[in-house]
């Protein structure tokens, strides 16, 4: 269990006020945190990580307190079980892949570095530098970065948000199947109702740094039904099948029957 108890003068949009948030995480959650932007949601973030300091506040994981002020418990963040992976990844450009992950890792977990070098999909780019990536490849290797202590709480502000659709859709699985194969307790800030759908079992609204809703999800389906328009629609003469692209991700067919389909004609499919 993950017992966040803060308050943190802030200045919103609309003035001054506080960032005020008690709330509980279960472990193996995945909690998505929405809400207008400027309500505090990175703020929260930031606070849980150790990486601002609250007014007043109590942070307990597992009856371990990473913050308590009554007691003066500030536990620094090196020494918080956090993964956190940023909207702009933050990797070191002078770093191959390998070696951005190998950096945040403990002593001998190569087993573990080469696990999450294979899940992610960047085994053929180990060796190169961020800058020859694509955007989706280094928040892919942001992420590898940040599980590769296997942390307690796994912090994602926005990981998606420059990403284009298929770079988005493609993160999106690969944060799921992580997160079921491991299991990680975490917390989402997204602006996208496509984040929530596919990958939260709940849904908390930060509105001008107070909780304004908390949805429990009960039953998250493994797959989200989905439509969407279609934005663009090709035959592929060399593999002999229709590929299809959405706002959110590219799907392919060798049904004869998708040549009826048009630009702006509506698609259901599952993610």
């Amino acid at each position: 269990m993950i017992a966040i108890d803060v308050v943190m003068p802030r200045l919103f949009a609309e003035g001054s006020g506080e960032l005020r948030v008690k709330v509980n995480l279960e472990p193996g959650s995945l909690t998505a945190l929405v809400g207008p932007s400027g309500s505090g949601k990175t703020t929260l973030l930031r606070v849980v990580a150790g990486l601002d300091v609250p007014q007043q506040g109590r942070i307990v994981v597992d009856n371990i307190p990473w913050l308590d002020n009554e007691q003066r418990i500030n536990r620094p963040p090196q020494q918080r079980s956090v993964g956190y992976v940023f909207q702009d990844t933050a990797l070191f450009p002078n770093m191959t892949v390998l070696e951005n992950i190998q950096f945040a890792a403990l002593k001998d977990q190569h087993p573990l570095i080469q696990e999450l070098i294979d899940v992610t999909g960047l085994d053929a780019f180990r060796d190169q530098k961020p800058l020859k990536l694509s955007g989706g490849q280094r928040q892919r290797v942001a992420l590898a970065r940040a599980l590769v202590r296997r942390p307690q709480l796994l912090l994602l502000d926005e990981p998606f948000a420059a990403l284009d659709a298929q770079a988005s859709q493609a993160l999106r699985l690969v944060l799921l199947e992580l997160h079921k194969t491991w299991g990680t307790t975490t917390l989402l800030v997204s602006h996208h109702a496509i984040d929530v759908q596919t990958l939260a079992d709940r849904v908390i609204t930060l509105v001008q740094g107070h909780i304004e809703s908390d949805r429990q999800i009960e039953q998250r389906s493994e797959s989200v039904r989905l439509q969407e328009r279609i934005t663009r629609i090709e035959y592929d003469e060399a593999r002999h099948q229709w590929v299809v692209e959405t706002e959110t991700t590219q799907l392919t067919s060798k049904n004869p029957a998708w040549s009826q389909r048009r630009v702006g004609d509506w698609i259901r499919f599952d993610v």
